[in-house]
């Protein structure tokens, strides 16, 4: 595998300011393209909004299922806390590639565009197409991913590999996301006088620990663990002698594969309607979700996990762990909307994700390429070169 390549593919991705929000990924789309068409793939760009899209980058190959390897083209903020490298400098340095998306994931697609290059290289035919699916706005809401179902991107795609960093383990379950925010409205009223008022934020204060206490039902799984709730967001009042009329949180629930969101969703609100009426029958109770993505799970004997792994074990020389993450990707999109069995396998520490001097080893960032390529020719099915 050509290593020069990959870091020069991550170094050149990581100077592009893709910083979510607003998203402004369309350059990073657009250069992967070029990247690719000059190498020999095929690529599209899919517009979704202005300065915003997705990649779409194909080996084509055979009749058999696709083989869709993904990744995100955005990055978050790099953050107050002062770092030692430019986020966007993408120094080399010590054998890794610093900056802002180098682990979280413009590695992850350094490393699947790197591979694809090298394949077409060698006049390797997959029986079934080779995919690079880069997504805009995984870091707010899965944007990019939404699309693609939308337009049926990926139809006659057979497995999913989400380029995450994990450290090159492999991860086959995700939590799912369920966001809601709830609000509660009473009547606003002079401070001195707060009997003629509502308050809703002394309602609101009520309501936390009772859903923080609340036994929501759930079978623990295996690979996951528990479910979690967390109150992130709170805001109300104005001013110190108003009685606030409006409180609002930020519910963000972590779901297992047994928990059905719909149910979650009406429990939450049986609470919440339940507390208002104790704490004063004006208050009216309002929610919102604002994403709503189920957890997602393949069996760790499915034929796609057990070839990630024998490519993992043959590239390093180890035995890559498998495991379950508590965070969602692209894949609770991709995964459910195309019907098809998901791993999470990338370059990079999971830890390194939104960290100040974010890093990516170039080892592994060519061990990612690496272990890409042989499972591009392990899957799917068997494969023939040209002729």
């Amino acid at each position: 595998m050509d290593s020069d390549l990959v870091v020069r593919l991550t170094r050149e991705m990581v100077r592009m300011r893709s910083v979510n929000p607003p998203g402004d990924e369309r350059p990073v789309a657009e250069y992967l393209a070029t990247e690719a068409r000059q190498s020999g793939l095929e690529a599209e760009l899919q517009e979704l909004d202005v300065g915003r899209s997705n990649c779409v980058v194909r080996l084509p190959g055979g009749d058999a299922p696709a083989l869709v390897f993904t990744g995100h083209l955005d990055v978050v903020p790099p953050g107050e806390q002062a770092w030692e490298h430019d986020p966007f400098g993408a120094d080399l340095a010590d054998g890794r590639v610093y900056g802002r998306g180098s682990a979280d994931m413009k590695g992850g697609v350094a490393a699947i565009l790197a591979a694809m290059i090298g394949l077409r290289s060698t006049g390797f035919h997959p029986a079934g197409d080779v995919v690079l699916a880069a997504t805009a706005g995984e870091e707010a809401g899965l944007y990019g991913a939404r699309a693609m179902v939308d337009r049926a991107s990926l139809q006659g795609a057979g497995y999913l590999v989400v380029a995450e960093p994990s450290d090159l383990n492999v991860f086959v379950a995700e939590k799912g996301v369920l966001w809601m925010d709830v609000h509660y409205y009473g009547r606003t009223a002079h401070g001195s006088m707060p009997w003629l008022g509502v308050n809703a934020v002394s309602a609101m204060a009520r309501l936390i620990p009772v859903l923080e206490a609340y036994p929501f039902r759930f079978e623990e799984s295996p690979i996951l663990g528990k479910p979690t709730l967390s109150v992130n967001v709170i805001g109300g009042g104005n001013k110190t002698n108003v009685v606030p009329d409006h409180c609002r949180i930020v519910l963000d629930m972590r779901t297992v594969p047994t928990q059905d969101h719909a149910v979650l969703i009406d429990e939450v609100r049986r609470q919440a309607e339940a507390v208002a009426r104790a704490s004063n029958q004006e208050i009216r109770v309002d929610i919102t979700v604002d994403q709503n993505d189920r957890s997602v799970e393949t069996n760790p004997e499915e034929p796609l996990v057990q070839a990630m792994a024998a490519s993992v074990r043959a590239v390093t020389g180890q035995e890559p762990r498998i495991e379950g993450v508590t965070y969602a990707t692209d894949a609770a999109v991709l995964a459910p909307g195309f019907k098809i069995p998901m791993v999470i396998c990338g370059p990079g520490a999971p830890g390194m994700a939104h960290q100040p001097d974010e890093w990516v080893a170039v080892e592994q960032l060519t061990q990612a390429a690496e272990a890409y390529a042989d499972l591009a020719r392990r899957l799917p099915g068997p494969a023939e070169t040209s002729r």
